[in-house]
């Protein structure tokens, strides 16, 4: 009976520590919590946000009325440290103004905006929701990850990349920051 047990147990650990091999990864970060930040993109204050703050890129008077691609070259710039290859959802928790206040340029250890350059967008406006961006392969290892200036009057509270694919799972509430993923 000790000799079963024994080996129900090895092959629970072994069962164990495969499907935590691969369980699905997920980086989150407060935008706030930036590298480096450059002009025109700052951090505000919002109550609504998850800390009470968030980046934006400031509404210009007058404001666009149609598409008109990034005023400048204002960004936050993140380094983070991905636990494992693969393929990630990009998602950012957004606050829109209007239709020509609603994207964000996501740049991976690349630092110019070109048209193929994926971004995040959607039609919700003026409410903090969820917004599902580009798939990102990366590899294992320290990238980093720049919010560029698209539009102003747009704003982003967290962002973050799961390996679950977003048939699989949208976000709804508030993340809990992965620290450890984050390089200082």
């Amino acid at each position: 009976m000790k000799h079963r047990w024994a080996a129900v147990m090895i092959v629970l650990a072994f069962v164990v520590s495969v499907s935590a091999a691969f369980a699905a990864k997920k980086v989150v970060v407060e935008a706030e919590h930036y590298k480096t930040i450059k002009p025109t993109m700052t951090k505000k204050k919002d109550s609504k946000a998850s800390l009470g703050y968030c980046i934006a890129v400031p509404l210009r008077r007058p404001h666009a009325v149609e598409e008109t691609g990034p005023g400048d070259t204002g960004h936050a710039l993140y380094v983070i440290n991905v636990p494992a290859s693969g393929t990630y959802q990009f998602w950012g928790r957004c606050w829109w103004y209007d239709a020509c206040g609603n994207s964000f340029s996501i740049l991976v250890d690349s630092t110019s905006v070109t048209s193929k350059t994926p971004y995040v967008t959607d039609q919700t406006f003026r409410k903090w929701h969820w917004v599902a961006g580009p798939k990102l392969r990366l590899t294992k290892g320290v990238h980093k990850i720049r919010i560029q200036n698209r539009e102003d009057g747009a704003r982003m509270d967290q962002w973050l990349l799961t390996t679950t694919p977003k048939n699989r799972w949208v976000p709804v509430r508030i993340q809990k920051e992965t620290k450890q993923y984050i390089v200082k």
